[in-house]
């Protein structure tokens, strides 16, 4: 009799059992930061120093005592004498006292003493003082130490990847190398006698997808994957495939052969390379619940199912977040509330996940269900995102908000 393996109930299970079952050595390098871009800091990054580091104008004005401007408007100008005017990056040397003024352009060091900027278009300048027309309070038209960055606080957390806008804030600190994880490695097959790399299409054959998509999926993870092409349906090729991806990456993956057709191997082969072996074979999830993920000598490996659809979306709703996850890596994907425009439903029993086409109605955001078989290809280009409905759940109805998460 076969062996009956664990079907798990939910996929955050999937994390459960197998989280401490393999491992990825991550190691770490100094990039610049101008090549970083997408890659996963190693350590939490903090601010060396206030920004601003100094009291800054945010307006082209004249910078004061705020208690001198009392009572100034067009009808009562209050004089000030100017006795320093500034250009950008300047300091004055000495400390304002009251009654006087320094000019000060947009982005200046505010001097000691004053405690408020007033707009250029708000004075009138003579040779030697200015007219005040509108009185300023305490703290306007400036930014203090520290209003924008604390010393000691948090720019970049360990595991957050690096995006354009963290390498405007690390730059701002004068960094120009940085600390981040060595890219994880995937290696990637498919399987199946109907698959064609290229060429012409032979009657009942079909070009195979599934190694490409997730490979994309994977560079979009920043991960670094691998192609090892197409194994035909053969226990031994399988197995000699397999064994030589395990010895090369992180992590394999291979698609295809993992129902309980006469040719599905996927199973009997991870069990024979080594222990533990297949831990998961099925998941209460639509699509994709042929899902195999086994364990040998401490590596990852998952069987996707051979349909394109199943396959990518168990990768990126499942496989990415349990490797990242491993690795103390943040998952960082757009999510966004939008009404449903019309029902969505479910069996209850499963979780299942759902594409759907986002538009705007009436100044509000709607997302269409895309309905589909899981051997499809189409959905993913007519699609804008998922829809993932909880296991328990018989769906949405028509108008009900929902998550929806952006490809």
């Amino acid at each position: 009799m076969a062996k009956k393996f664990l079907t798990v109930e939910k996929s955050t299970n999937v994390n459960k059992k197998l989280i401490n079952l393999f491992e990825i050595g991550l190691k770490t390098e100094q990039l610049s930061l101008s090549l970083s871009i997408g890659r996963f800091s190693a350590k939490d990054i903090v601010a060396n120093f206030n920004i601003p580091s100094f009291t800054k104008s945010m307006v082209d004005g004249f910078a004061v005592v705020s208690s001198d401007t009392k009572g100034a408007s067009s009808g009562n100008p209050i004089p000030l004498k100017v006795v320093g005017k500034l250009r950008i990056g300047e300091e004055f040397n000495r400390k304002l006292t009251k009654n006087n003024a320094v000019f000060v352009p947009t982005g200046g060091v505010v001097p000691y003493g004053a405690d408020a900027v007033v707009m250029i278009e708000h004075t009138e300048e003579t040779a030697k003082e200015i007219f005040v027309m509108k009185e300023v309070h305490k703290g306007e038209n400036l930014i203090k130490v520290g209003d924008d960055f604390q010393k000691g606080e948090t720019i970049v957390r360990r595991g957050e990847r690096i995006t354009p806008n963290r390498i405007a804030a690390l730059r701002a600190f004068g960094f120009k190398n940085i600390e981040v994880f060595h890219k994880i490695k995937i290696g990637i097959f498919s399987t199946g006698d109907e698959l064609v790399e290229s060429g012409n299409l032979p009657f009942g054959k079909i070009y195979d997808t599934n190694e490409y998509t997730i490979f994309a999926e994977a560079l979009n993870a920043n991960f670094s994957p691998v192609m090892y092409g197409i194994v035909k349906d053969d226990k031994l090729k399988i197995k000699s495939m397999l064994q030589r991806v395990l010895s090369e990456n992180d992590v394999a993956i291979m698609s295809g052969g993992t129902s309980k057709g006469t040719f599905d191997f996927t199973v009997s082969v991870i069990n024979e390379l080594g222990k533990p072996g297949v831990q998961i074979h099925g998941l209460h999830l639509s699509p994709g619940k042929p899902t195999v993920f086994g364990v040998v000598d401490k590596k990852l490996i998952v069987g996707l199912s051979g349909n394109p659809l199943a396959s990518f979306l168990v990768f990126r709703k499942i496989v990415i977040p349990l490797i990242y996850e491993k690795c103390g890596l943040k998952v960082d994907r757009k999510k966004i509330t939008a009404v449903l425009s019309e029902n969505l439903p479910s069996r209850k029993g499963r979780e299942e996940f759902v594409m759907g086409k986002l538009f705007i109605r009436n100044n509000s955001q709607f997302v269409k269900p895309v309905f589909s078989e899981s051997a499809f290809i189409s959905p993913l280009i007519k699609s804008d995102g998922i829809i993932a409905i909880p296991l328990m759940s018989e769906g949405y109805k028509k108008n009900e908000k929902v998550i929806f998460e952006l490809w």
